[in-house]
């Protein structure tokens, strides 16, 4: 069994259509991973809630999701951040945020018995899945604590995964970004980046620059999502860098794109980490990532959900 630790912030969604709705990029990565791979995988969301209604009503349907809450920390005077999200006519989001009350940004001081760092120490997840979001929403104290931990986990012989969400208004400046940005690329064995994110930190985003860019991670598998421009993914075997495109297949309908890059994530991985070829991985990535685009949401119904070939192998249902 996988046992996989995604690390970072759930958010209450202002939702028209439900009530009890939540949302966040490592959050959403965990759910969809969860449902892809099912008893093959052990998936930890480490976060932290408050102890309000809402609070309850989310553990209540995390658990009910799946995940594993071993580490979930509680917090008496914290809640959980609140996001709504708007849609233009192609379905593109934008966000309004309320996070300053989020026991999540507060994580390390809640787990006053480091419970999760000894779990990252002692080595007990076979992979740590974190976010820029998860990094950006922490004091410099706590991020630099837990970028320890992550080395030394990987010294382990832990596995790194790094998606590169960001979220400008989080951060101090860009030299802060940049900063923590390099940090997490020297440890990661798997980037997930795309090309308006790098631009957004780097500020240089042409598909020769993100080549060259990101073949000083050699260390690293990188997949650089493009939009609906090919998907680029970069290896290193031996002494020889490859560079690999994948064509993105047209989306006919699309509603919202809020969590199209973490359930992208979700389809790679859980074909990737079951020891799927990486063409299997991007196609069950992009065909997951366009159900969930023409859904509302960032957790879209269970019933649209592709069964990756992972699943189907170990039901006997794939040859």
């Amino acid at each position: 069994m996988i046992k996989i630790a995604f690390f970072g912030e759930a958010m209450h969604e202002l939702s028209p259509n439900y009530a009890g709705s939540f949302g966040g990029d490592t959050y959403n990565s965990a759910v969809y991973l969860k449902r892809l791979l099912d008893r093959q995988a052990d998936v930890y969301f480490v976060s932290a809630i408050g102890c309000d209604e809402l609070s309850i009503h989310a553990h209540t349907l995390w658990l009910h999701q799946g995940l594993n809450l071993q580490y979930l920390q509680h917090s008496p005077a914290r809640t959980l951040g609140v996001y709504g999200i708007t849609t233009d006519e192609q379905g593109e989001r934008a966000f309004h945020y309320n996070r300053k009350n989020s026991a999540a940004r507060v994580y390390f001081d809640l787990d006053q018995q480091q419970m999760f760092l000894i779990a990252l120490k002692q080595k007990q997840f076979d992979y740590v899945y974190f976010s820029a979001i998860s990094l950006a929403i922490l004091d410099e104290a706590a991020l630099q604590l837990f970028i320890a931990h992550v080395e030394a986990y990987k010294q382990a012989g832990g596995r790194v995964i790094f998606d590169s969400n960001y979220r400008e208004i989080l951060w101090q400046n860009k030299a802060q970004a940049q900063k923590c940005y390099q940090q997490a690329f020297k440890i990661a064995d798997i980037i997930f980046a795309t090309n308006d994110d790098h631009f957004g930190v780097f500020g240089q985003c042409s598909e020769y620059q993100l080549s060259a860019f990101y073949q000083a991670c050699s260390h690293a598998l990188v997949v650089i999502k493009q939009g609906i421009d090919d998907t680029l993914v970069l290896q290193t075997v031996g002494q020889n860098h490859t560079l690999s495109r994948y064509p993105v297949s047209p989306v006919t309908q699309v509603v919202d794109t809020t969590a199209a890059g973490d359930s992208f994530s979700a389809g790679f991985l859980a074909e990737y980490l079951s020891g799927q070829p990486i063409k299997v991985a991007i196609n069950t990535a992009q065909r997951l990532a366009a159900q969930v685009i023409g859904g509302s949401g960032a957790i879209v119904a269970t019933s649209i959900m592709p069964m990756s070939s992972a699943v189907l192998h170990a039901k006997g249902l794939f040859e």
